[in-house]
């Protein structure tokens, strides 16, 4: 099983799908990973629950895929980041599919494609929220922070999952912080999160796939391969990896 595994995409789903074809043109995909910051915004009013200032809510092209119009060339998997629409992820809490080929993982979880087994936890980290429930939809903006934050039940789900071939993560596990080298900004004094490693190590997954911080950086911890995918649309080679499952 071929399978390709993206950053963030924040919106350019046209672009994506173009990357998506090139890749598949050359040798076929049988799916696509991506690892949150997605923005699969229908309308404006999906734009007022992401969690950024104003002048970031530029509403992308999934609607075209939302509505039809155009269409994802090859099945599609993917989490939630902190720059999200939570307003509409959160009405498929559990996963869904949002479009034809396109599916949301949910908030934490696992499923199985194609007998690969695939797990994942949307959101980032915050200690102050995080043994705190999210917030149900329809939530005021006001709670759209909040939103962003996965929590302890969702490391629990994703613990329950037993044992995953790919993990999906949008915050880095700080495992990752042995990975650092002259590449790495120098503000960053320590990365990731301690409940994400405990999930790496608990699942023992063959890949770990993660985005958020715009960077590409790779680490193997026993048999796991860790990789950290940059920004597909300003960095898009390092925004992207294919592997064989």
């Amino acid at each position: 099983m071929r399978i390709a595994a993206y950053g963030d995409i924040h919106g350019h789903w046209l672009d994506f799908r173009e990357s998506v074809l090139g890749l598949h043109a050359r040798q076929p995909l049988n799916l696509v990973l991506q690892c949150g910051d997605a923005q699969p915004f229908r309308d404006d009013a999906d734009l007022e629950y992401m969690h950024c200032p104003s002048k970031y809510r530029e509403p992308g092209d999934f609607w075209a895929f939302h509505e039809g119009i155009e269409e994802f060339p090859v099945p599609l998997l993917f989490i939630g980041g902190n720059h999200e629409t939570w307003g509409f992820l959160d009405q498929h809490r559990d996963g869904g599919q949002l479009a034809d080929n396109i599916r949301f993982l949910g908030r934490a979880g696992c499923m199985t494609m194609n007998d690969v087994r695939i797990a994942g936890v949307s959101g980032v980290f915050s200690p102050k929220h995080f043994d705190q429930p999210h917030p149900r939809p329809p939530y005021a903006t006001s709670q759209r922070k909040q939103a962003t934050y996965y929590n302890q039940d969702d490391i629990d789900r994703s613990l329950a999952c037993g044992r995953a071939d790919i993990l999906l993560l949008h915050n880095w596990p700080d495992l990752m912080n042995a990975a650092r080298d002259a590449s790495w900004p120098s503000h960053w004094t320590r990365v990731g999160c301690e409940y994400l490693s405990l999930v790496v190590e608990s699942l023992r997954p063959r890949w770990v796939f993660c985005g958020h911080m715009h960077h590409r950086a790779q680490f193997r911890v026993g048999s796991t391969e860790i990789i950290c995918l940059s920004d597909f649309h300003r960095d898009p080679m390092n925004a992207v990896t294919v592997i064989e499952a």
